[in-house]
Formats: structure tokens, sequence, C-alpha cells
């Protein structure tokens, strides 16, 4: 099982996303910044530290979400999403990774994986 923390962060009513890599797992898909937690790292954790990585912004707090358990053909995930409703900066990543800042209620579940679902709702119940 896969083991990652992503961070869902809000600002001016929008969620920052990531398209995927092209030939990479699920590539071609929208998705949050995160990644693998760490071994010993706690999730909020690692989710602030993928956040501050891959975009540049820095988040001062991690608010659970929802953990979601996923079966891909080929792994299987655990996904802890944390909402950020605070992050200090502007996304600023190198290697051309197209980020956006999507309206909220526009995020389409079909352009994002299958484990992403689950949280979309979370999002859509927590947030109103």
């Amino acid at each position: 099982m896969v083991e990652a923390a992503v961070a869902v962060v809000l600002r001016e009513g929008r969620v920052l996303v990531a398209r995927r890599e092209p030939g990479v797992h699920l590539g071609g898909l929208w998705e949050f910044p995160g990644g693998k937690i760490a071994e010993g790292e706690e999730p909020a954790a690692a989710a602030l530290r993928e956040l501050r990585e891959e975009t540049g912004l820095r988040g001062e707090a991690a608010e659970p979400l929802v953990v979601v358990a996923h079966d891909y053909p080929d792994r299987t995930v655990r996904l802890h999403a944390f909402l950020v409703r605070q992050a200090e900066g502007e996304v600023a990543v190198s290697g051309g990774r197209e980020w956006a800042w999507i309206e909220r209620g526009a995020l389409d579940a079909g352009e994002m994986p299958e484990a992403n679902v689950t949280i979309l709702r979370a999002l859509a119940w927590r947030v109103r």
C-alpha cells in the first residue's frame, strides 16, 4: 500500500491543482499537491512538506479532511487529505508542470484520479 498525503489548498474560493505528467501513473489527470509519506513522518507534516516542495507555498496548518483507500489495477493507495486554508506565497515551480487555481465548484471528478472523488465530496461537504 502506498501511503500519501495531499494538500487541498483553498484561496479566494479556488483550489490549487496540478496536471500529472504524461507517461506516469494516471498521467494527464489533475491532482492536488502531495506525495508519499516518509518513514516516521506524520501525514499532516507530509502534506505541508509536499506542498512546499512542489509549489513553493507555505501552509501554516493542515486540517484533516478525509482518508481514502483506493485500489487501482497496479497499486493500492491510501490518501490522507488535508485542507489548507492559508498558504503563503505564489506558486513557483520548475520543470513545466501545469498548475491552476480552479473554482471549487468547477472541479471535475472525471479529470482527476478515481481516489479523488471522495476528496471532492468531503471538500463540498466541509466548505460550503
